[in-house]
């Protein structure tokens, strides 16, 4: 089993990768990201037939033994996780258990931490599936990269915004700096929909620094180095002991495309077995953690990096409630993200969010009543 890594070498492909960063950037910001070619991964393999049966013997005896075909050599599907978040939990439980290896897969699991780098790799060729910002997705589709939609992991923002204990409420954040990972991911875009939704405006009202990894925000909250910060929920208390809520988007904010498994379109209508198995053996972990609490706080020990059994239980209770068992992105969630970005993308009216989303493996899925069977 290959354990999470992240991705450190491949020179040559990664050297392309750099060359779309600019592009992509663009597109991300100012909608001006240029097309970029898919650097090949071979396609997955289809399974081989199954062995022809030994013809009778003409003398009546039974025919001699014929060795066995081998098995069909598993589909290789490099796949990704971004943040420390039980978000994740269907990947980790996917590999941590076997069952992706059990659906016929060898998957390599990458950990690169945001959809804007996520999608320089993917046009690189260097990955095929990870969860995704939806609205970094629909921003990025604007520049030519053609990435979809395939499997919710939440339809809700699961994160919370928190500021210094000398904030009141969130009109006392005019003028001060706050804190968020990257442009292009869900922890950022979680913090403009709050930021919409108290009438504050990014660069007039706030300022906002990217921070990169969330362990690096909680450090500069600790330090008193930003006023107010997203966390993805549940916060770390350990790390965030003080500190003030200033709104709990799970509960109080709109159902919104959140984060969702998805991939560029060219590869996975190429792979259409490679992804239909990862789709099934992700429903079939999310239903091992449901009913397997034990098992899940262990992968979390080793994901999180905490032996803290209040946070673990914290993270389980959010997420047992949190986690579709039929992992559709809705168009409710899709529609809300894509009226945020309409503002900004004037060349996005009249579009529906249901454009980047893939829902024929879910419905498959469905069909073959995976969500009601276990």
């Amino acid at each position: 089993m290959r354990g999470a890594s992240e991705l450190k070498s491949r020179p040559g492909r990664l050297r392309v990768a750099r060359r779309l960063v600019d592009a992509l950037t663009a597109a991300l910001l100012a909608t001006g990201l240029a097309c970029a070619p898919q650097a090949a991964i071979p396609s997955a393999s289809a399974p081989a037939a199954p062995p022809v049966p030994a013809a009778p013997r003409s003398d009546g005896a039974a025919p001699a033994d014929v060795p066995a075909t081998a098995p069909p050599a598993p589909l290789r599907v490099v796949a990704n996780w971004t943040q420390p978040t039980g978000a994740m939990t269907g990947f980790w439980i996917a590999q941590e258990a076997g069952i992706n290896r059990e659906q016929g897969l060898d998957v390599e699991l990458l950990n690169i931490a945001n959809t804007s780098r996520v999608l320089q790799t993917m046009a690189a060729g260097e990955m095929n599936l990870s969860p995704l910002d939806p609205a970094t997705t629909i921003r990025a589709s604007l520049g030519g990269l053609d990435a979809v939609l395939l499997y919710a992991q939440t339809n809700r923002l699961v994160f919370g915004v928190y500021a210094q204990p000398s904030i009141q409420g969130p009109q006392d954040l005019r003028g001060r700096v706050l804190g968020t990972t990257r442009v292009g991911a869900s922890a950022n875009t979680a913090l403009l929909v709050a930021l919409k939704r108290w009438g504050l405006v990014p660069d007039r009202d706030v300022a906002l620094r990217q921070l990169g990894e969330t362990q690096a925000i909680y450090a500069a909250m600790q330090a008193g180095q930003i006023d107010a910060a997203p966390f993805g929920l549940p916060v770390d208390r350990a790390l965030l002991p003080t500190q003030r809520e200033l709104i709990n988007l799970a509960t109080d904010g709109p159902e919104y495309a959140s984060i969702a498994v998805g991939g560029l379109r060219a590869w996975i209508n190429e792979n259409e077995e490679a992804v239909r198995r990862f789709g099934r053996a992700y429903v079939l972990a999310i239903q091992r953690f449901k009913r397997d609490k034990a098992f899940t706080l262990e992968v979390y020990r080793k994901y999180l990096g905490t032996d803290d059994p209040t946070r673990l239980e914290e993270v389980y209770a959010l997420f047992s409630r949190t986690l579709p068992t039929a992992p559709y992105v809705t168009d409710e969630a899709m529609d809300q993200a894509l009226a945020d970005l309409v503002e900004e993308e004037p060349q996005l009216a009249g579009r529906h969010g249901s454009e980047w989303v893939d829902s024929r493996f879910v419905r498959e899925l469905e069909q073959e009543g995976l969500f009601t069977s276990r």
